[in-house]
């Protein structure tokens, strides 16, 4: 039977709570960092050569343009993200650092700050490890920026070790209902509330929910019937800059009009939010709090 990533009671959800990184490949998520890590599935013939993932998403690399543009002058941080992708990546021995959408902040265009600083972001981490990403639907022109040995994947999706990685704006294709978990970006979660110390902190949500929900068109009626379970987890932006600058609030609500995913959440049987600390705030609840 295949492991939850949701824990079975309020403790805090700390990575001694979580499945072992080492039992059969599940995410294994890295709360404050914004990150989940995630093994190929075990192959006993190649496993010197397995390698090691580390998913990130939404690093909205030149955003700060669109503030220059109403005379708000905020100075690019992407020393910060590299520095911490470059720890990361040494500290838990990732070969495969995995951009989960929106490298870029530019949609349809490719901004000056963009053209300067993705390609000198790309140079940093294919030195340290090999780069791919899921593009987003903020990278437009993305190949323009992308150096040869970064790999561009599929806008629809990726499956490592039966975990489907989806950026979010797109729906998930029928060749990915075998899937056991979806770790899915795009969506900025944010936990809102009037009044709350917590109101507008990124937070981690994780659910579980009807296969069926999500895959409904591809599904057979046995299979319908049968109504097993699919976990999702929707990550944090990795740039917390977003945050600071109060661009992740107008940036969270634009997504959430364009992630089809989120309109097939209508069965939610159990979700934990919990705080970039790893705190466990509430339960499925406070979803109408978050998306």
């Amino acid at each position: 039977m295949e492991e939850s990533i949701l824990p079975t009671s309020n403790r805090n959800p700390s990575s001694s709570n979580l499945p072992s990184q080492t039992e059969g490949g599940k995410p294994r998520v890295l709360y404050r960092n914004r990150a989940i890590v995630l093994f190929e599935k075990e192959n006993k013939e190649q496993e010197e050569k397995r390698k090691k993932y580390l998913v990130v998403g939404d690093l909205h690399i030149g955003f700060e343009e669109k503030f220059r543009g109403s005379g708000i002058s905020i100075e690019p941080r992407i020393d910060k993200m590299v520095n911490e992708l470059s720890e990361l990546i040494e500290k838990e021995k990732i070969t495969d650092l995995l951009i989960n959408g929106d490298v870029k902040s530019g949609t349809d265009h490719i901004t000056r700050s963009e053209w300067e600083n993705v390609p000198k972001f790309f140079e940093r981490m294919t030195s340290l490890c090999h780069v791919s990403l899921i593009p987003g639907n903020h990278d437009g022109g993305i190949s323009h920026l992308t150096p040869p040995n970064v790999s561009l994947l599929d806008s629809n999706g990726v499956l490592i070790s039966n975990v489907l990685i989806l950026h979010g704006h797109t729906r998930p294709l029928a060749k990915f209902q075998g899937c056991k978990q979806i770790i899915m970006g795009h969506v900025h979660p944010i936990f809102q509330k009037r009044g709350s110390p917590l109101s507008g902190q990124p937070v981690w949500v994780l659910l579980r929910v009807k296969r069926s929900s999500i895959f409904k068109d591809a599904l057979s009626s046995d299979e319908d019937e049968k109504g097993d379970d699919l976990e999702i987890i929707l990550m944090p932006s990795f740039n917390l800059e977003l945050v600071v600058s109060g661009f992740a609030l107008e940036a969270a609500r634009a997504e959430r009009k364009i992630a089809p995913l989120l309109r097939d959440l209508r069965d939610v049987s159990e979700a934990m939010i919990t705080t970039l600390d790893g705190d466990l705030i509430g339960d499925a609840s406070l979803l109408p709090n978050i998306i």
